[in-house]
């Protein structure tokens, strides 16, 4: 009857060592696989907390909410977008960028907007460059603000409004009357 106490003693270290052994590997292999997650983004050059993504229902799943799009495009944009990006995860924000193929290399359109309302977008899609000129503006009698601004050298108009409680900006390097007919028909995919 001696021996189970002295049997029982001596697993408890040994008990002990592999618990401790099997919280290392799980965290050794979390901190791999999230370090082999940003990975793509560090290459790429990404700044922390943005994600590129192929489609816009990976990015609406991200997210965990419906985008607002415009049923306006010009056909010479043409979809999908370039390029997508997510910030924030769920109740973040995503940008889309669009291309001209017929003005050559170059963005010519850009798409944000927060996926929460009231929620500014974040510092990542702050777009480098000067404000030039600045003014009121409306987008389907909501107020918006016209902005002139230069983004890498380039002169971009940009249009901010807010709808639905989201904030929306279109940034463009084409034509003004296009930004505003995109802008008036931006709704969110499943609503009228």
């Amino acid at each position: 009857m001696t021996a189970a106490p002295q049997t029982r003693a001596a697993l408890g270290p040994e008990l002990l060592r592999l618990l401790a052994a099997l919280g290392w590997v799980v965290t050794a292999t979390a901190v791999t696989l999230a370090g082999l997650g940003a990975l793509p983004g560090w290459i790429a050059g990404e700044p922390h907390g943005v994600r590129t993504v192929a489609t816009v229902e990976e990015a609406e799943r991200l997210l965990g909410a419906g985008l607002a799009l415009p049923s306006y495009l010009p056909a010479h944009l043409g979809w999908p977008p370039r390029r997508i990006r997510v910030a924030g995860g769920r109740g973040g924000a995503v940008e889309l960028t669009f291309q001209d193929p017929a003005q050559g290399p170059g963005d010519r359109l850009q798409l944000l907007q927060a996926t929460t309302p009231g929620a500014p977008l974040p510092p990542e899609f702050d777009a480098l460059g000067s404000e030039l000129t600045s003014s009121p503006a409306t987008v389907a009698s909501r107020p918006a603000r016209l902005s002139r601004r230069t983004i890498a050298g380039e002169a971009w108009q940009q249009l901010s409004w807010e709808r639905d409680g989201f904030r929306m900006v279109l940034r463009t390097r084409g034509d003004l009357e296009e930004l505003f007919r995109m802008a008036r028909s931006a709704h969110r995919r499943g609503s009228p």
